[in-house]
């Protein structure tokens, strides 16, 4: 018979060291996980809103942006992500404020959306079957616009005298006001005493009148904001030529095209209809209208270069271009002979049917968008020019004269 092995507590002291390392763990373990995220431990990662979570998906604007725009025909893009809803028979409404703003049937789901006011604004999707019913929402977008009208400081001092010769013109004129911008007001271009050097340097057209409020006219749909596309235009005219420059905004430049085919790739159009008067009813081009188109180039392999649509169907005669790359955009300046206009010298106080176009094309193979110096514009009706007005202000282009010093004799031998 086997003796039984007495137990000694020497032999059961790993056992309560183990115990005692484990008691003082959980008392130090527990205070520590209150104060800790519970997936910290569990290896998870801090959820965040994403695409993931939801069925439909608000995918611009982004959560707390920001819209600085400078007019009022900026819009905000919104595009909206459903996959599940394309192949079926639910819709999509879109909601400002709860406001329902739009609805779609199908995709894309794409729109732009024209504030008007500045505010804060919290927009949501919602997925609605035919009778009405909430399937799902989307996630929640909030997202502010401020405007900022800012009125541009005249650079020329115009004398009271002028601003008379103005209001006797438009008086005593006919014109389409329904079509300028602001409406009744067209655009004054002043004669020039010294014609501008055609060189892309914009500091010595600050003297003449500018123009910024282009408008978008044709395929208005796509336009967003000026940041996208926008301009400023100065022109002057002498008895030989009229001038102009624009400095175009253009957060994509695209010009790949010369010749009649330029006008696919980022351009200026100019249209002058010279008897606007007698051709008040008149919607089509006849002999007395003409369209210039101008490029650019791509400032690399294609030079600046211009082609009259209408009525050569070429080149214009002695046209000068001079264009520089900006960092946002580009600078393209002009001189048009006035004897590419037959029949036509130009005279103090003549009022002429004008529209200049900027179209732009971003990434695409033919016109994206064209803002317009007009309110409403269509390439192929002369009834929906804006206006323009020849005007002699006098010699605006030179400093007031310093005083002679005086007492100062040239001495002789």
């Amino acid at each position: 018979m086997r003796k039984k092995r007495e137990i000694f507590l020497l032999d059961k002291f790993p056992y309560i060291l183990f115990g005692i390392i484990l008691i003082f763990s959980l008392i130090v373990f527990l205070p520590i996980r209150s104060c800790m995220p519970l997936n910290f431990f569990s290896g998870a990662q801090e959820e965040t809103e994403n695409e993931l979570e939801y069925s439909i998906f608000i995918s611009s604007p982004t959560n707390n942006k920001i819209f600085s725009f400078i007019n009022q025909n900026e819009t905000v893009p919104v595009e909206i992500k459903a996959k599940e809803a394309e192949n079926t028979d639910y819709t999509i409404k879109l909601l400002i404020n709860d406001n329902e703003i739009k609805s779609f049937t199908s995709p894309p789901y794409e729109y732009n959306w024209n504030p008007g006011s500045s505010g804060e604004y919290e927009m949501i999707a919602q997925l609605v079957d035919g009778n009405g019913n909430i399937i799902s929402s989307s996630n929640k977008v909030s997202f502010t616009v401020e405007y900022e009208f800012e009125t541009a400081e005249e650079d020329t001092i115009i004398s009271i005298d002028v601003e008379e010769k103005k209001a006797k013109i438009l008086s005593q004129s006919i014109f389409r006001s329904q079509n300028t911008i602001p409406a009744g007001v067209p655009l004054f271009s002043y004669k020039c005493y010294i014609p501008p050097v055609i060189d892309g340097i914009f500091q010595e057209w600050d003297r003449f009148e500018s123009f910024t409020a282009f408008e978008p006219t044709v395929k208005k749909e796509n336009y967003t904001t000026h940041t996208d596309i926008s301009g400023t235009f100065y022109s002057c005219w002498d008895d030989d030529n009229f001038y102009f420059v624009v400095q175009v905004v253009d957060d994509v430049f695209n010009q790949k095209y010369t010749g009649n085919q330029l006008n696919k790739g980022d351009s200026i159009t100019i249209v002058f209809d010279t008897e606007l008067e007698e051709d008040m009813q008149i919607p089509f081009y006849n002999s007395d209208d003409y369209q210039i188109d101008f490029s650019p180039g791509n400032f690399s392999d294609i030079f600046e270069g211009s082609f009259m649509n209408y009525p050569s169907n070429a080149p214009p005669r002695g046209v000068n271009v001079a264009s520089i790359k900006l960092a946002n955009g580009y600078l393209l300046e002009a001189s048009i002979p006035w004897y590419n206009f037959p029949n036509y010298i130009p005279n103090d106080e003549d009022v002429l049917g004008f529209t200049i176009s900027i179209l732009d094309t971003d990434n695409l193979d033919s016109t994206e968008v064209v803002i317009s110096s007009s309110k409403i514009f269509d390439f192929n009706n002369v009834s929906t020019l804006g206006t323009i007005v020849l005007l002699d202000a006098g010699n605006i282009q030179i400093d007031e004269e310093e005083p002679e010093d005086e007492g100062i004799t040239e001495s002789t031998d």
